[in-house]
């Protein structure tokens, strides 16, 4: 497979598969061959799996249109199983997530998941509904917004360093436990740190302070004036503009990510007034799409 690089960064790359890896997975969907062709996706794996913190890997060509919505959609859970084992994702026992905004009115801050939502900022990691760690976050762009709804990608790596030089007293508090709760998942809650590290000395980030804020109303246990320090101290840095890289994915573009070590986030967005969900279009009940992203949350094999 030929890989053109380009918006190169320490943590962050772009990879166009090229017009070859396209056909094969064109003849693939059409049914006129029999095996995914996987290998042509070996490169990548060992890219996100090896250095490299987040991909955005472009399955279109220029045109925008090579594959449809509905083949964008088949190829996510195909392309996704190559990179590790697909994870359940709510108490429907779901792997695959549509990303799109069911309510205008709709909010974190009043129970609805990020993703169910058109609100932006809440810089974050997305394994804070489960307990146990995995490892990539894989977002597929079906249509983009009307208007907004830029990526927002921030190395996590960056952000302990300027904590461990400029805000210890942050880190170390933001090293303790915290409340969270199994959102969409479970009705349990958990306790966790933000930043643990893992066997390499590594910082992993588990943040998406909505969560964290409900989880510990919940417990009726307050957030201590350190905590929100420590947590407004983070938040402050991932919003800051020299942390961040900003990337609007257009139909077709995949975003893999190291969860623990990326956090993401996105503008906040505003579909067509006309616009519907994905099925709603497919039933031919209106003829713009609403923005929508497929999400996976994948573990390591």
């Amino acid at each position: 497979m030929r890989l053109e690089m380009g918006l190169m960064n320490s943590f962050f790359q772009k990879v166009n598969i090229g017009n070859d890896a396209r056909r094969m997975l064109k003849t693939f969907l059409e049914g006129s061959q029999e095996k995914f062709p996987s290998e042509d996706f070996v490169p990548l794996v060992k890219k996100i799996k090896g250095h490299k913190r987040a991909l955005l890997i472009e399955l279109n060509d220029e045109s925008g249109d090579f594959f449809t919505y509905r083949e964008i959609h088949k190829l996510n859970p195909l392309i996704g199983q190559i990179f590790g084992e697909l994870l359940v994702q709510n108490d429907l026992g779901e792997k695959v997530i549509s990303v799109y905004d069911r309510d205008r009115l709709g909010s974190m801050w009043q129970g609805a998941r990020y993703h169910q939502t058109r609100e932006g900022g809440s810089i974050h990691t997305d394994n804070v509904n489960v307990p146990e760690p995995w490892d990539f976050l894989y977002l597929s762009c079906i249509s983009p917004a009307l208007v907004g709804g830029e990526n927002i990608l921030v190395d996590g790596l960056r952000i302990h360093q300027e904590l461990k030089s400029s805000f210890p007293k942050a880190l170390k508090v933001l090293e303790a436990p915290f409340i969270w709760e199994m959102r969409g998942v479970a009705d349990e809650l958990y306790q966790a740190p933000i930043i643990s590290y893992n066997e390499y000395s590594e910082p992993l980030f588990r943040h998406l302070r909505p969560y964290m804020e409900s989880a510990h109303l919940k417990a009726k246990q307050a957030l201590t004036n350190e905590q929100l320090y420590a947590v407004d101290v983070l938040d402050a840095l991932t919003n800051s503009s020299e942390f961040q890289i900003r990337y609007r994915m257009k139909k077709g573009d995949v975003l893999i990510t190291k969860d623990a070590q990326v956090l993401h986030g996105r503008t906040c967005f505003s579909d067509a007034i006309e616009a519907v969900s994905l099925d709603d279009y497919e039933k031919g009940k209106g003829q713009v799409l609403k923005r929508t992203m497929e999400r996976l949350w994948i573990k390591n094999q």
